[in-house]
């Protein structure tokens, strides 16, 4: 998943950052997207925000869900 995101980065020619979330729930094996999900969600960003930076957080379940789920959300950077 880091070297997809990495190749996407030089594609797009811009800078994609990693929140402490996302990082957390790669970790732990809790994100719940494939890693052609993600890929389709920076594409789409890179693509609708076109030039600008983007950060990959996640919307994760709290103790109330009866599943966890921690989903990746991709934002483009202001600057």
């Amino acid at each position: 998943m880091i070297s997809m995101i990495y190749d996407l980065k030089s594609k797009y020619a811009i800078s994609i950052s990693e929140g402490e979330s996302f990082k957390q729930a790669v970790y732990n094996g809790r994100l719940t997207d494939t890693a052609e999900q993600l890929q389709e969600k920076i594409e789409l960003a890179a693509k609708h925000y076109h030039g600008k930076d983007l950060l990959i957080g996640t919307y994760e379940s709290d103790e109330t869900s009866p599943r966890p789920f921690a989903y990746a959300v991709v934002v483009p950077v202001q600057g």
